[in-house]
């Protein structure tokens, strides 16, 4: 677009489009069906998906476009060009498309083939590959690059640079293949102190020459609910407020990312100003999702409204039938996680066990992620389902959810009733729910109320969907 132009400039926000190429599934069958269990993610349907909302877009006909990672089911290299030839189709209209990678973009171990019962690994792309394929989407030469990272800064006015950050660790990536234990694909995000370093003075400097600054970022910068970076942590960028703060001294106030596939939108105040992050939900996982924001650099004012995919060509009731398939997977969502990351959350037991041994020695938790999950379904399924669907909708705060609270509340009671033991049971219990029920209630608080800084004089409630931000 024109770099002089000082009219409003209309951006288009999509995320986590999770793009499964179609001749990735030879033959239907177990492999396949065993991994849509653990998932609320719509593959078969994600080509069509990313399809149609390009049609939207192009009739939309704005400015630029920003994808803020995880382009791809698992980084198949078969996936990527399917996306890359749709996002061709607004660079050609003229639409400038600016993408980062997400954590299931590169060198990843889960990228495979499925034929029936079985399935073999499929070729994915290395950090250098990903810039080829996406040269004519920010990684050209009209971009300064980070020389760590995928991250680079990019001015599409006089008035307007975006900051785009790469904060992926898939370098940490095991494959069994290569000799390691196990295939783990890492999900969460850090910045070296060199490249948090490149991203200030690049900010600094465009403030400086009188430009906004719009941050881009798979994962979370701000927390989305009390406790998101120690409940959650994956999902937030490690050292995330020393690197809001120097972001919010550099001159960067707005963010997008997504990563949770929820559309929410979140702010801190900091000091020298607020940071607001805007995470927009996936765009092939319900509540099916994407993002219209019209930006004037001169007012300060960024305006942000949503968009609802709620049917496909193929398929006129899709938004139900995928609402339907995010409730009903919770079961097996909850077991895959568990299952997934059971090193990682059976050491935090242990570290939990050993910091607080008076109380947990009367503490029996099952010693399996079966067993865990079993536990946590019975007593906390329908009312954490219902909270899971309201956070992932966004506004959750304009409805009435004493009732699920007290229902989450109930069903914690039951799960402590059900893992305390021994003759000390009554004091073991008490010291849990003095421990555990008030930071509980005020986690449910802040996603159900949707609060913003939650016991801050900050606290506050943003509209999730037609938000005004200053920039």
């Amino acid at each position: 677009m024109d770099k002089t132009n000082t009219n409003p400039i209309k951006i288009a926000v999509i995320s986590d489009l999770h793009v499964m190429a179609p001749e990735l599934l030879i033959n239907d069958g177990d492999a396949f069906e065993q991994y849509l269990v653990r998932d609320r993610k719509m593959l078969r349907e994600s080509a069509e998906i990313l399809s149609t909302i390009v049609d939207s877009i192009l009739d939309l006909k704005p400015h630029f476009v920003l994808v803020t990672g995880d382009l791809t089911k698992d980084g198949e290299r078969a996936s990527h060009m399917l996306v890359v030839s749709q996002l061709q189709r607004l660079v050609d209209a003229g639409i400038q498309v600016l993408v980062v990678p997400g954590n299931h973009d590169i060198n990843n171990p889960d990228a495979r083939i499925y034929d029936g019962d079985n399935s073999i690994p499929a070729d994915t792309i290395s950090r250098p590959e990903f810039a080829e394929i996406y040269h004519h989407m920010g990684y050209d030469e009209n971009s300064r690059r980070d020389q760590d990272t995928l991250s680079y800064c990019r001015d599409i006015t006089d008035k307007l640079t975006i900051l785009a950050i790469d904060a992926c660790m898939d370098r940490l990536n095991t494959f069994v293949a290569h000799g390691d234990a196990r295939d783990h694909c890492k999900t969460s995000g850090m910045l070296e102190a060199s490249s948090q370093q490149w991203l200030v003075e690049q900010a600094s400097r465009a403030t400086a020459a009188g430009r906004r600054v719009i941050a881009m970022m798979h994962h979370h910068l701000v927390p989305h609910f009390h406790m998101e970076d120690t409940l959650a942590a994956p999902y937030v960028v490690d050292d995330s407020h020393q690197l809001c703060q120097r972001l919010v001294d550099a001159g960067v106030h707005v963010i997008f990312t997504g990563h949770l596939h929820i559309s929410d939108i979140s702010q801190t105040s900091m000091r020298n100003g607020n940071m607001v992050e805007v995470s927009t939900a996936s765009a092939v996982g319900y509540p099916c999702q994407w993002r219209v924001a019209t930006c004037n650099p001169i007012a300060g004012k960024l305006q942000l409204r949503s968009i609802t995919l709620s049917s496909l060509p193929s398929d006129p009731d899709f938004g139900e039938r995928a609402r339907d398939v995010f409730k009903n997977c919770i079961p097996t969502m909850t077991r895959g996680v568990l299952t997934r990351y059971w090193p990682e959350i059976s050491s935090a037991i242990d570290n939990y066990r050993n910091k607080h041994a008076f109380f947990m020695r009367y503490v029996t938790l099952p010693d399996s992620p079966d067993g865990i999950a079993e536990l946590l379904l019975k007593h906390l399924q329908e009312s954490a389902t219902n909270a899971y669907i309201a956070f992932a909708e966004g506004n959750e705060g304009g409805q009435d959810n004493r009732h699920t609270i007290e229902q989450l509340i109930e069903g914690v009671d039951k799960v402590v009733n059900c893992t305390v033991r021994g003759i000390l049971r009554p004091l073991a219990k008490a010291a849990l729910r003095l421990r555990i029920y008030g930071q509980f209630r005020l986690v449910m608080r802040s996603i159900l109320e949707d609060l913003n800084d939650i016991g801050t004089s900050h606290e506050a409630v943003i509209n999730d969907h037609t938000a005004i931000i200053n920039l």
